[in-house]
């Protein structure tokens, strides 16, 4: 927990500081377009007060006020969402992660939440790595299949970011994660060709399987 506490804390000054770029843009944006602010806060549907407060950082617009004051200097501001890191696991993940432990067995050393590189950069962990002497492998566990081509470039990054020597994409065992393999398959199978069935004999004897492969839990 105390890594994603760091990782929260960091997200929040990150933010912190883009917001106060953008203020001191759309100050910017104002002045040089000789607006005062009694103008701009007409415009927007807000008091004049307001955009001071807003123009010293005292309170922080929403992205739907920063993007009306950004229409009225002349400006477009948007938010946007890149990938950056693991998300927190939930209660659902914790759940399937606990099966495939039970399921796998004990012939494996395991880590959970592993970060994919050590890179302070890249803040990607993979679910769980098990080991047996030197070979490795990641297991991704998915609690629902949704955008398989998303999460199948995303597993398959992370292997060879970490130079894992096989990953293993843990489902959820549900009709819906069921059928939406089915109509995943020509996104899943060739980056993950080893049937459900195949996989955990090789696993609980302790053997790598002969490639990356999708387990149900």
């Amino acid at each position: 927990m105390g890594t994603r506490r760091n990782l929260i804390q960091e997200a929040d000054r990150h933010a912190r500081r883009q917001v106060d770029d953008v203020v001191r843009i759309l100050l910017d944006a104002r002045l040089a377009a000789g607006l005062p602010q009694e103008a701009v806060a007409t415009a927007i549907g807000v008091t004049h007060q307001l955009v001071s407060v807003w123009e010293r950082g005292a309170v922080m617009p929403d992205p739907v006020q920063f993007a009306r004051w950004g229409a009225v200097v002349g400006l477009d501001v948007n938010l946007r969402a890149f990938v950056a890191g693991s998300p927190l696991r939930d209660a659902g993940q914790l759940k399937v992660l606990a099966r495939a432990r039970i399921a796998i067995g004990e012939q494996w050393s395991w880590q959970t939440e592993v970060p994919v590189s050590s890179n302070p950069l890249d803040r990607r962990a993979i679910d769980a790595v098990i080991r047996r002497g030197e070979r490795r492998i990641g297991l991704e566990i998915i609690t629902r299949l949704t955008d398989a081509q998303a999460q199948v470039r995303a597993a398959q990054l992370k292997q060879e970011a970490a130079a894992l020597d096989g990953m293993i994409l843990v489902l959820a065992d549900t009709r819906h994660n069921r059928s939406a393999l089915r109509a995943a398959a020509p996104t899943v199978l060739p980056a993950f060709p080893v049937a459900p069935r195949a996989i955990l004999p090789y696993l609980r004897g302790g053997r790598v399987p002969a490639g990356n492969g999708v387990v149900f839990v």
